[in-house]
């Protein structure tokens, strides 16, 4: 059961619990549901009870940075398995030339770009990898993108896709390596995506079906620049090989927060001008009232749910740059909102699962930390009904139940779920069945909030 009626048609009773949207949630720092006993024709085995909670994923927690030393902006975290972690970014740290004595500052400049041309693995340019196996001991393995704007990072087959922007904010392109060691990147597809409004910032997602979902920055509704470089309004284009077939329109907007069209057009000038739109000015069509604004998307799957993490630039503005969430378990259908995270930084985050944990790394000096969507607090027991009274004739013990995660092997960005569940193995074949469960108030102060529960049978 899921919808909001079929909760109340189940409850037999229930204390602090409201039921609002097809959830229950507590409403007071204890709490219970206890079910109706659902009867059956003839007698069944009650093998378990499975409990699914919303996928509004709110228990986060601020943590230092775990980023490694030397790391410069626009991180990219991508976990490609348990104890093989990858992490880019821009380099701060220039490596030290040795020059010539008696060269002009022009002669200097000219000595050290042809020094980095002989050594291109020293090099700081572009976008540089780093890898951990525990996220405490970074080890650095050079430049792996010629370009300052990567955004984000795929894996698939033992080949890394590395995309980057060109110019900032602009057009995804891509580099494909198998060896981030070699200090030199891989081959270079250049642009795999041109969208119209010339927006990007994205992020990439290879799904289990081996197809590669791009989430971008749509700016046609408003004025990037004047918005943080972000957008009401996100595209989602795939391609079977993350290389070819990305097009634009071929799929439903993945977020869509545009206000009103006004029919009117504008015009901005991008930072990038001379490389941008073949230095023409960039145009959108004029919306009100103003609008919220997110970007630098980046992208996991947890069990059956996909979710968004984005700048979010509030339209309101009295509230500072934070980050947003978005959640939803059918790819073709608009990404819901899932709240906010934090306050007063530009995040540009990137997720990732790692060391039994989800991070969500931003470029500040703190990151977040989340043990996963299931907020802990919850006991349950389930109970039979053996000669088809309507009454529970034995209950189970109660149970502390929570859900856990295991990275999908393959895969890097889909985190496989072991539901949550009452062992109900114990019990006698019944003709009715019913389930009970409690929660307390944690610390953090985020309540359990139940969506599903499922009984199965022998």
């Amino acid at each position: 059961m899921e919808s909001e009626e079929e909760w109340s048609a189940a409850k037999g009773r229930a204390e602090n619990m409201e039921f609002a949207e097809g959830f229950v949630e507590p409403t007071a720092a204890q709490a219970s549901f206890q079910s109706i006993v659902k009867t059956f024709p003839k007698k069944r085995k009650l093998s378990s009870v499975l409990f699914e909670q919303s996928p509004v994923w709110d228990n986060w927690e601020q943590i230092a940075d775990i980023t490694p030393s030397g790391a410069g902006n626009a991180y990219v975290f991508l976990p490609i398995a348990p104890g093989d972690y990858y992490f880019f970014a821009t380099h701060r740290d220039r490596p030290a030339v040795q020059y010539p004595e008696g060269l002009s500052g022009k002669e200097r400049r000219a000595f050290r770009q042809e020094w980095e041309k002989k050594n291109p693995s020293k090099s700081a340019k572009g976008y540089h990898a780093w890898h951990s196996t525990n996220l405490k001991e970074w080890k650095h393995l050079g430049p792996v993108c010629w370009s300052n704007w990567m955004t984000t990072a795929e894996y698939a087959d033992g080949k890394f896709y590395l995309y980057y922007d060109e110019p900032n904010d602009q057009n995804p392109h891509l580099i494909v390596d198998d060896d981030l060691t070699d200090g030199v990147p891989g081959k270079d597809y250049r642009e795999v995506f041109s969208d119209p409004s010339h927006g990007s910032d994205a992020g990439i997602f290879r799904d289990e079906d081996g197809i590669f979902h791009l989430i971008y920055e749509d700016w046609s509704p408003i004025n990037a620049r004047e918005n943080a470089w972000d957008s009401p309004l996100a595209g989602r284009v795939s391609s079977p090989n993350g290389i070819e077939g990305f097009t634009y329109g071929e799929h439903p907007p993945a977020v869509d927060h545009r206000t009103q069209p006004t029919g009117k057009m504008g015009s901005y000038v991008h930072t990038s001008m001379k490389v941008s739109n073949n230095g023409e000015e960039l145009e959108y069509e004029i919306h009100e009232p103003k609008q919220d604004a997110y970007g630098d998307w980046t992208v996991i799957k947890v069990g059956r749910y996909y979710h968004l993490f984005c700048d979010y630039d509030p339209a309101d503005r009295g509230k500072s740059m934070r980050m947003g969430r978005f959640h939803t378990d059918d790819l073709n259908a608009e990404f819901k909102w899932s709240g906010e995270i934090g306050e007063g930084f530009h995040p540009d985050p990137s997720i990732g699962f790692a060391e039994g944990r989800f991070y969500a790394i931003m470029q500040q000096k703190t990151d977040f930390v989340s043990p996963g969507p299931w907020v802990d607090g919850v006991e349950a027991r389930a109970g039979v009904d053996e000669d088809g009274d309507g009454s529970v004739d034995q209950w189970t013990s109660w149970q502390k139940i929570s859900e856990s995660y295991a990275q999908k092997p393959g895969f890097a960005r889909i985190v496989e779920v072991d539901l949550a569940a009452v062992d109900a193995s114990d019990l006698p074949k019944g003709e009715g069945f019913a389930f009970e469960f409690r929660t307390k108030n944690l610390k953090s102060g985020v309540q359990p909030i139940m969506d599903r529960v499922t009984l199965e049978f022998d």
